[in-house]
């Protein structure tokens, strides 16, 4: 039971990839993908994919939270997924890719940049106030509340954060929470808890979405945009109608190994 691996990261959010011949459907038991995605005792990351075939496009991601629930979309993951296999020969400078929430396009950049189109956004609420904290429900491929605050230290955004994610507004799903901050029309600071993670993340490609949309509906920014996050940066592109979107940045491999799955059941 010999897992082959590969561990990579964008902008700090850190990841396992594997393929479905060496992960079949039937061995992703949450305590399973949990244990991988352990820290201290299995390989360590925020989240696991496996690479599948595709008939229609040139692969398909499953995407599992470190908790070892189902996503259905992560977009610093997926920019990771496209360097590899970019790197392993498998596709060439453009591809396009199945992801949970739909057909992703990707291109890759130079200086190890990796620029993925993202669906349209879309509002799922008009204002509201979980736990106190005014702010909008936006579906970027994944379900994000977004709200501005001018403190974005850990010590109050994960705090108030984990309530909003556990609000009953958003249950029984639950959601990602973003924290944002205008610097200028072109540059925004983002923090994002991760829900299936449960921490304050380094980066979060979906969110920054979800925080760039919200604020151009409002007429708050132009394209492009920074988004500054603790772990790095990325670069928002995007339209007036918001129908052609693309977000940026690095995404690096770290290095491939083998893990022995029969440990997790020592």
């Amino acid at each position: 039971m010999i897992l082959p691996f590969t561990k990579c990261h964008a902008n700090g959010n850190d990841f396992i990839i594997t393929h479905l011949d060496d992960f079949p459907e039937e061995k992703r038991t949450k305590h399973i993908i949990s244990q991988l995605c352990c820290r201290h005792t299995g390989i360590g990351a925020d989240g696991l994919f496996v690479i599948s075939p595709s008939e229609k496009y040139d692969f398909m991601l499953d995407y599992y939270n470190s908790d070892g629930s189902f996503e259905t979309l992560c977009a610093n993951g997926s920019r990771c997924a496209v360097q590899l296999m970019h790197n392993n020969g498998i596709i060439e400078n453009k591809t396009v890719f199945l992801a949970g929430d739909g057909p992703h396009s990707a291109k890759i950049l130079k200086n190890g940049i990796v620029s993925m189109q993202m669906k349209t956004p879309k509002y799922q609420s008009s204002l509201i106030s979980p736990e106190g904290c005014d702010g909008y429900f936006v579906d970027s491929g994944a379900r994000h509340f977004v709200s501005e605050s001018e403190n974005l230290n850990d010590d109050f955004v994960y705090p108030l954060a984990r309530k909003i994610r556990f609000s009953h507004t958003f249950k029984p799903h639950g959601i990602n929470v973003n924290f944002f901050r205008m610097v200028d029309k072109q540059t925004v600071d983002v923090k994002t808890y991760e829900k299936g993670v449960e921490e304050v993340m380094l980066s979060c490609a979906s969110g920054s979405t979800a925080v760039v949309f919200h604020l151009s509906k409002i007429k708050c920014i132009e394209s492009p945009v920074l988004v500054r996050s603790t772990g790095g940066n990325l670069i928002l592109n995007f339209d007036v109608a918001w129908n052609d979107i693309w977000v940026e940045g690095a995404a690096e491999i770290l290095f491939t190994g083998n893990f022995k799955l029969d440990l997790l059941f020592k």
